[in-house]
């Protein structure tokens, strides 16, 4: 069931990134902090279930989110497909946060993309636990400002 649901949350955003970068960043900027919210908060549903793993891939994609939000807000050009890495170092590049927040993103990202790619044993409960934490600090003092 999770892959079915995992595969449409892919196709959602796949779907949300056709047509030209204008258009989508005007189209998706009003639903972004919705969508930050609704993944920390499907995350944390997953915690209290027990389900860290599905915890950390929900995460990870408010996290994306949120850096796509952000590079919105400062007017950097994005690619048709973002990446979290590339998004990260635009944003460093142009002074938005530090590189020793950029090296934490990028952690969180390495711990999300294990639980994407089903290397569980990788995934901590406690570490998915710091990931939550952090990703909703860093959307309150760099996203919600």
């Amino acid at each position: 069931m999770w892959i079915d649901i995992t595969r449409g949350m892919a196709a959602l955003r796949s779907a949300w990134s056709f047509g030209s970068t204008d258009a989508a960043a005007e189209t998706r900027t009003p639903m972004v902090a919705d969508l930050q919210a609704d993944f920390l908060a499907e995350a944390q549903s997953y915690m209290n279930m027990g389900r860290h793993q599905s915890a950390a891939i929900l995460a990870g994609d408010a996290l994306e989110e949120s850096l796509r939000k952000l590079c919105v807000n400062f007017c950097v050009a994005l690619p048709a497909r973002p990446t979290v890495d590339g998004m990260n170092a635009q944003l460093v590049k142009i002074g938005v946060y530090d590189t020793l927040m950029e090296q934490r993103l990028a952690e969180l990202k390495t711990l999300w993309e294990k639980a994407n790619c089903g290397l569980w044993s990788e995934v901590s409960k406690s570490d998915v636990e710091t990931m939550l934490g952090e990703i909703r600090a860093f959307v309150s003092e760099y996203v919600m400002n």
